[in-house]
């Protein structure tokens, strides 16, 4: 099944940007999904450092007072995967990840993760667009194990001839040939009706049906 995964990035570093946008398509195979965008939000997401103060206390002891009083007045920075709270005098205490914990404001939680300073959003409606590209995809493995099933060599062209009562099976194939092509080694696709003679394959989706016989090209 195909998905959309949106992304917002919150002063993510260059490189790392730049990673992701090199290798978008990359992303889009390896977790099945349809496309790659960035998340737009209703409203502006805030990150903000929430202290553990029991960790906190253990740690810094008798400084904890003045790293809470900082926090207080914002004077937090982020550096490289830890955070800095600092005072006037430039005082500074260095917390680790698991001296603090993360939320980002106005974020809605639904199918959503974060990672650092990326957060990943899954779009789980399920369009009619990826229906059909779903179902393109299974006539491609069932192709394939018809070719399995047939013994044909692996390199083997063949031709493929299908028949449905069904419109919308028709509209799938002629929409998706060039996949199937590709796919299936096919070098042509024909609508042809299967006669009594003729060994055909039946495939299923949903209420539709449709059937397939291959013959060597």
């Amino acid at each position: 099944m195909n998905l959309r995964i949106l992304l917002v990035h919150q002063k993510v570093m260059l490189n790392e940007k730049e990673l992701l946008d090199k290798y978008w398509d990359i992303i889009k195979e390896e977790i099945n999904v349809k496309e790659v965008e960035t998340y737009q939000s209703d409203k502006p997401i805030t990150k903000v450092y929430k202290p553990l103060w029991s960790q906190l206390s253990a740690k810094f002891g008798k400084d904890t007072w003045q790293i809470i009083a900082n926090w207080k007045q914002w004077n937090v920075r982020e550096i490289d995967g830890w955070i800095e709270v600092f005072d006037n005098a430039w005082h500074t205490w260095k917390l680790d990840e698991w001296d603090y914990e993360v939320v980002y404001e106005w974020l809605d939680g639904t199918d959503t993760t974060v990672e650092w300073n990326t957060i990943v959003k899954l779009d789980l409606e399920i369009t009619d667009e990826l229906k059909r590209e779903w179902t393109a995809r299974e006539i491609s493995r069932f192709l394939n194990q018809m070719r399995k099933d047939a013994d044909f060599s692996v390199d083997a062209r063949v031709n493929m001839h299908y028949q449905s009562d069904s419109e919308n099976m028709k509209n799938i194939v002629k929409e998706f040939s060039e996949f199937l092509k590709e796919e299936a080694l096919i070098i042509d696709i024909s609508e042809w009706n299967c006669d009594a003679d003729t060994r055909c394959d039946i495939f299923e989706s949903e209420n539709w049906t449709i059937k397939f016989w291959l013959t060597v090209a």
